[in-house]
């Protein structure tokens, strides 16, 4: 069985094509704030879990939306926040 990661393709330089460099990053801040906790103004495992199925990862478990924050949280405080999320 293939893991989920080896089926990801980065779509990321094809959005910055189309989008341009500002379309991107506001595109990125949209995302942001789509998935952060507005009370604490950072993405949190909560809140990931709760919005994820907006960005259509609603199939995603709880193991892969916490590597998902591991992945990202160059501070270690287990949370995203924006810049964390756009790097």
């Amino acid at each position: 069985m293939a893991s989920p990661q080896s089926n990801f393709q980065d779509l990321l330089p094809t959005m910055a094509d189309k989008l341009g460099g500002d379309g991107l990053i506001g595109e990125l801040c949209n995302g942001f704030n789509l998935l952060m906790d507005p009370t604490k103004g950072v993405i949190t495992f909560e809140s990931l879990k709760r919005n994820s199925a907006l960005l259509g990862l609603q199939d995603l478990g709880d193991d892969d939306l916490r590597s998902m924050l591991q992945e990202g949280d160059f501070d270690g405080d287990g949370a995203l926040n924006q810049m964390e999320f756009c790097v």
